[in-house]
């Protein structure tokens, strides 16, 4: 990082990089000309060229008028025409290396954009005087940059005047076999082309540039002020940038404040896009992005607007950002907006800390987790693992730039992404938004193959990375605890140590290689010399652990617990409730539609956040004339109106009404049966799934049936033939992805009907989409998450832990683990 000491360093443009200051470079160009077309020119002129090769038996020649449309300003500066000869058999190969060629005519034609070199061949139109700088010819011996043997030519640029337009000129470029050239070069003026080794020429920039230019635009006339490019499949943007000293990208992130935004608004864009074609032209010239590479800021004037870029996220991201600077926010920005949470880890109110412990994390990644990693860093943990439960929505940039500036040393992150298969499958895999992976690619591989549904992924990467942390702690001797939101690990981890299970067995299970004989040693062995113990944030984790502890009669270690808490079943549960109402009416506001007028049927309709849902719904968020709410939960054991034990009990007429089906049960109870019946004569075309726990299994069998129709395992329900196809969908403003949208088509009584199954977050947590819940209600949860963390650690230190059992904040334990029965 900062290795340059130089405070002017020479570009290919023209113009000189400046040092600013220790980390910042600045280059201006305000007076850059920029050149439209030239991709279009040369490949118009490459095909060309090959078409003559294959047909014509003699010479090449070619005369091309210039389209003023096209390349305006070369017109403008009196070029009229390009003449291209080439004697008979220079090319006869052509097509062995046909791309190459193309890659050279672009070199040639991106000259003209490059001033140090433009301005030798056409020093007028630069600033020289003609009389003093006379033109010479350029000369590009491509034959010593090529490794392949059937490029033997060099290409020589000439400026010469128009024979009929008097004060026009053509340009002349005569291709030849550098060893048998018939131009004498000591008979002609001309400069030796010899930068072509470190020039690269972004094809298609005047495209790419006019993409962004009109995305920008959009963004800004909708009030955004970011703009997101991700590295998609067979992108051309990022497949040119590859080619540069950036190497390969996952994403370029633009930033804008308000006056760039009316600037790009109220401009003509004949006076705005330029400034796009020369954010992208500025990468072609190897030593600028060398040094954005090495970690430094470059600061691009352009008149009134400046342009800062940088690299963020391990190299993986190109940032832009528009009249102002990238801020670059800190976790400890995040830990300020949560009081409590910050006087624990200012040790306001206690001396505990996490020292000598290491730990692994497991939760979703929100701002309010970027403040608990901030506050483990201020507690003096050694080294934090945290694998993220990301379902659906997108990562906001700042929080992964945030992360992947932390030291390697001290933190890794990993997570999943959600994939669709050449099938239309949805599935899991690993993310590669997070740290290096290279080590998982087995792992990654796997995933692939087996096409996992979230919760599998999920368990599958933890435990996978968490039995490698644990073998690591017991190799060197050091400790670590378990933290956990949604009973990924500690269940099924107590239960084989329980059990007596080999290390090797367990590994095998999780895709992990063992090196040496640490295979035969049981699981239970190890975990006892490393695992302090387990804290758990969430019901479903709860429950799982309470499953465990009551068939095996204890648990192999303490696991403290949240998930019942008075703030978590009271508070917590409300602020959710009301999330998840609040992006399910988002995404249906994007589909037209309002939440007040669905047919809700809610599974769990009982539970901690259910009873809540159940209460909003009828108090305010359903239409006075809206009453159909159908409320399913095993505690209703005397059905009564609109409230049943299952799903059998509703009378049939309500029940095909219903377009809204609302999981918080962490159960998947409707079968396919039920499914084929209802898709078959429900009322309504659109039909809506959301779920609200963080177990996403309320559809599973839903998703289960699909993906048999999608494999062409299926193809009929109700003795009739189905057709399914998958849709996503889009938010038309933002163009957010907000989940998919399976439709089956089939012919009821000779009529063609349609069922559209909208699949909100593609049935993860739906108010996952956007924040989950709010941080002054996570604030208390997540520090009590904290509180009963340090405690556990400071009763392993004082040796004072309790027996392997489930306990509860606020009915066995205080919120600093401290026994209250």
């Amino acid at each position: 990082m900062h290795k340059h000491p130089e405070e002017i360093i020479p570009t290919s443009l023209g113009v000189n990089l400046e040092k600013e200051s220790s980390d910042l470079y600045k280059i201006d160009l305000t007076n850059l000309r920029i050149f439209w077309g030239l991709s279009i020119l040369s490949r118009t002129l490459g095909d060309e060229i090959v078409e003559r090769v294959i047909t014509s038996p003699g010479d090449i020649a070619i005369l091309y008028k210039l389209n003023p449309n096209i390349n305006s300003e070369l017109c403008e500066m009196h070029i009229g025409y390009i003449q291209i000869h080439a004697r008979a058999g220079v090319l006869k190969d052509i097509l062995i290396f046909r791309e190459e060629f193309q890659d050279h005519l672009r070199t040639v034609f991106g000259t003209f954009q490059r001033q140090a070199w433009a301005k030798v061949i056409h020093p007028e139109f630069y600033g020289e005087n003609p009389r003093t700088y006379p033109s010479k010819a350029l000369v590009f011996p491509f034959h010593h940059n090529s490794e392949n043997e059937n490029v033997d030519y060099q290409f020589i640029l000439e400026r010469v005047p128009n024979q009929v337009e008097a004060g026009d000129f053509i340009f002349r470029l005569t291709i030849e076999r550098f060893d048998r050239a018939n131009i004498d070069l000591k008979s002609i003026d001309h400069l030796i082309v010899d930068d072509l080794s470190s020039r690269i020429y972004i094809g298609g920039s005047t495209k790419i540039s006019e993409s962004v230019h009109s995305s920008l635009i959009g963004s800004s006339q909708k009030g955004e002020r970011e703009y997101i490019e991700e590295n998609r499949r067979f992108s051309k943007v990022f497949e040119q940038i590859e080619k540069t000293s950036l190497g390969k990208l996952n994403q370029i992130n633009f930033y804008w404040e308000k006056s760039f935004a009316s600037f790009l608004m109220e401009s003509n864009p004949k006076n705005s896009l330029p400034l796009f074609k020369k954010i992208f032209l500025i990468l072609e010239d190897q030593e600028i992005t060398k040094i954005v590479k090495e970690g430094y800021t470059i600061h691009i004037i352009n008149g009134k607007i400046d342009v800062y870029i940088d690299l963020s996220r391990l190299d993986r991201v190109l940032n832009y950002s528009f009249n102002q600077r990238r801020i670059s926010l800190q976790m400890s920005h995040y830990l300020t907006r949560m009081p409590e949470l910050e006087n624990l880890a200012n040790q306001s109110d206690h001396k505990l800390s996490f020292k000598n412990t290491k730990i692994f994390l497991i939760h979703h990644i929100t701002s309010e987790i970027l403040a608990l990693l901030e506050a483990y860093r201020m507690l003096g943990a050694d080294y934090v693992n945290v694998c993220f439960v990301k379902y659906g929505g997108k990562i906001p940039p700042i929080y992964l730039d945030i992360l992947l500036d932390l030291p390697t040393d001290s933190f890794y992150m990993s997570g999943l992404e959600l994939k669709i298969s050449a099938e239309r499958k949805t599935y899991y895999s690993i993310s590669p938004l997070f740290s290096d992976n290279s080590d998982l690619l087995d792992l990654k591989e796997f995933m692939d193959k087996e096409e996992l549904g979230f919760f599998p992924a999920m368990k599958l990467l933890a435990t996978h990375l968490f039995l490698k942390l644990c073998i690591n702690s017991y190799q060197n001797s050091e400790k670590l605890i378990l933290v956990e939101d949604g009973g990924y690990i500690a269940p099924f981890l107590n239960a084989f140590a329980i059990d007596g299970k080999l290390t090797k067995e367990v590994a095998k299970e999780y895709q992990l290689k063992l090196e040496g004989n640490l295979g035969d040693i049981p699981i239970g062995d190890i975990l006892a010399k490393v695992l302090i113990g387990t804290i758990e944030h969430t019901r479903n984790g709860y429950d799982r652990l309470l499953s465990v502890e009551k068939e095996k009669g204890k648990l192999f270690l303490p696991a403290y617990s949240i998930a019942i808490s008075n703030q978590k079943v009271k508070e917590e549960s409300k602020e959710v409730a009301q999330s998840i109402l609040k992006a399910i009416e988002d995404v249906l506001h994007g589909q037209g539609k309002i939440l007040s007028r669905r047919k809700f049927l809610v599974l769990g309709a009982s539970g901690n956040i259910g009873g809540f849902l159940c209460k909003y719904l009828k108090g305010s968020r359903l239409h006075d004339t809206n009453d159909h709410l159908i409320e399913i939960d095993i505690k209703n054991e005397n059905p009564e109106p609109w409230k049943f034990a299952n799903v059998n009990q509703v009378p049939r007429d309500n029940l095909l009404k219903t377009d809204l089906f609302l999981g918080v049960i962490g159960d998947s109870i409707l079968k396919p049966d039920f499914w084929s019946d209802f898709l078959y004569n429900c009322e309504s075309k659109n039909i809506y799934l959301a779920s609200g726990s963080t177990k996403t299994a309320e559809f599973s069998d839903f998703i289960d049936w699909l993906n048999q129709f999608l494999l062409n395992k299926l193809d009929s329900f109700k003795d009739t033939k189905v057709n399914v196809e998958l849709r996503r969908i889009i938010d038309p403003q933002s163009q957010m992805d907000q989940g998919g949208i399976a439709i089956f088509k089939f012919i009821k009584d000779g009529k063609a009907i349609e069922r559209n199954v909208f699949m909100l977050s593609d049935l993860s947590p739906v108010n996952f989409l956007y924040y989950g819940a709010p941080t002054e209600i996570m604030d208390t949860i997540i520090s009590d998450l904290l509180s009963v963390s340090l405690g556990m650690v400071d009763q392993a230190n004082s040796g004072s832990l309790p027996v392997g059992k489930l306990y509860a904040v606020d009915h066995e334990i205080d919120k600093w683990g401290k026994s209250i029965v």
